[in-house]
């Protein structure tokens, strides 16, 4: 069992949610999971599981101590999606599950392959430049030859 002392308590009516900040000992372990949080929390306060969020859990580096901010809602009903889905995906998180949407692996190229794709594409570009110049110097050597025939 942890150690809960509430810090600080304020009733949000615009929001319709009461906002609890908690101090969590946590007894020289790691950072206790949000699903065990939830239980020892719903204990304390006497309130149903699903009528709290943990919205955020402040942790202090070195020390087995743990701020919590938790949000309690009256109904169901009043508590935001955006606010019950994004705690839904931290609890999956811890889990193990995966994401809905999975990341796409993005191909890496290597420095050295960059460079080479570089170095490829430069001499195709030149060959081309040297191609236009080439019909441009066989138009002057035919007016240089039609000149000469010209002055004959």
């Amino acid at each position: 069992m942890m150690k809960m002392e509430i810090l600080d308590r304020k009733k949000n009516p615009l929001m319709k949610r009461e906002e609890i900040v908690f101090s969590v000992d946590h007894g020289g372990k790691a950072t206790p999971a949000r699903k065990d949080l939830l239980k020892e929390i719903s204990g304390k306060l006497k309130v149903k599981e699903d009528l709290l969020i943990i919205d955020k859990i402040f942790s202090a580096t070195g020390k087995s101590q743990s701020n919590l901010k938790i949000l309690v809602y009256k109904k169901k009903d009043d508590i935001p999606k955006g606010k019950l889905e994004k705690m839904k995906a931290r609890m999956e998180k811890k889990k193990g599950k995966k994401p809905k949407e999975e990341a796409k692996p993005v191909e890496e190229v290597k420095p050295a392959e960059k460079k080479a794709e570089a170095e490829e594409e430069k001499p195709e570009e030149v060959k081309t430049e040297e191609k236009a110049e080439e019909p441009e110097k066989e138009e002057k050597v035919e007016e240089k030859a039609e000149e000469e025939k010209k002055g004959e």
